[in-house]
């Protein structure tokens, strides 16, 4: 049996949510897929992916608490920012204009109104992991879907084109943990030239690539909806 409610609490709570849910640019990777069958619009992956949106929205749990390796990227992320200005001879600072349109939203690293230009930086957590050849970079951004996440900063910002760095920096020491190497993560990092721990693929606006992440998200609207509708006749 359910235990009793106190007098404060109700099951039913109020049915509200948003007309127009919009998929954010980092996961614009996840709902792009076609399904394989002509009787569904979305992928298992995409209503997976929106079904977290939903009892994240409803119930306030976020399905990502976050790494060490997310952990690493944000405590350096300013770093990261100073060293992409300076390798293209600019002073950058971090964008904190988060935009959105009907269908997406997202807040890049850095834009370059100027230059039409999109600049997202990305921290590796060690030497194995970090692309410092170009084949190996190009194929992580295929694989993580960056690309998909560009194409939604240049919509939003207007920009033609985005580059993406791969940076690699010294692991700050509070994130190593009992069972890290500092020398790994550390001083083998700091023996390579800056300039050799930078990786840059860019990323071209593509028209046809927006168009299909406008026809992806309105079906990704229509399921949200019955998600929430769903919910409101419990």
């Amino acid at each position: 049996p359910l235990p009793a409610a106190r007098p404060s609490e109700t099951f039913r709570r109020p049915f509200s949510w948003k007309p127009k849910m919009l998929i954010r640019c980092s996961a614009i990777h996840k709902i792009i897929g076609l399904p394989r069958s002509k009787n569904d619009r979305l992928t298992q992956t995409a209503k997976s992916h929106l079904i977290e949106q939903a009892k994240q929205e409803l119930f306030g749990v976020a399905a990502f608490d976050g790494a060490k390796y997310t952990e690493k990227g944000n405590a350096l992320e300013p770093f990261a920012i100073q060293g992409s200005g300076l390798i293209r001879g600019r002073q950058y600072a971090k964008n904190t204009e988060r935009r959105e349109n009907s269908f997406i939203s997202g807040e890049c690293d850095i834009h370059d109104p100027k230059h039409r230009l999109i600049i997202d930086t990305k921290c590796s957590w060690e030497i194995k992991t970090h692309p410092f050849f170009r084949e190996e970079a190009e194929r992580k951004v295929k694989e993580a879907g960056y690309d998909w996440q560009m194409q939604g900063y240049m919509w939003l910002y207007d920009c033609e084109q985005a580059e993406i760095d791969f940076w690699l920096f010294p692991c700050p020491e509070d994130l190593i943990g009992q069972y890290g190497d500092p020398e790994k993560l550390i001083d083998a990092i700091e023996r390579i030239p800056l300039h050799k721990r930078v990786t840059t693929v860019t990323v071209k606006r593509d028209p046809e690539a927006i168009e299909r992440i406008q026809e992806r998200v309105a079906a990704c609207q229509e399921y949200y909806r019955q998600l929430m509708q769903e919910q409101s006749q419990c």
